[in-house]
């Protein structure tokens, strides 16, 4: 019974290693609208902004993209200096623009836009 405990321990961390990894590798997108950034369907994709908690402001991400081209798949924070990564997935061609506010309660302290342009 202990072995098959350590052995499923293990294949859980193998999983957990493999997620990450794969998660890290995701293009990143940099690029302030006006500047297009262009992706390939099917890909994954990051957008990383800075995020200090001890300021109390936090990005959110604006739901009027079009979510029939992007799909949010998760937001991992990784720390005052490293900041947010919001993950995308890119389903279909075609363009959206996503929007981030960064707010603490109801006072804004600023807004960044991301053309994104989804290629076959």
């Amino acid at each position: 019974m202990k072995n098959t405990g350590i052995t499923i321990s293990k294949i859980i961390i193998f999983i957990i290693t493999i997620f990450v990894f794969t998660k890290c590798g995701l293009e990143e997108v940099k690029h302030e609208a006006p500047e297009k950034n262009e992706v390939k369907k099917g890909a994954g994709f990051t957008i990383n902004l800075p995020e200090d908690h001890t300021t109390g402001y936090t990005w959110q991400l604006s739901q009027d993209f079009d979510q029939k081209l992007v799909e949010n798949t998760n937001a991992v924070w990784h720390g005052n200096k490293k900041g947010i990564y919001f993950n995308f997935s890119a389903l279909q061609t075609g363009e959206t623009i996503l929007t981030f506010v960064n707010r603490k309660y109801t006072d804004t302290s600023n807004v960044k836009s991301f053309i994104i342009k989804i290629l076959e």
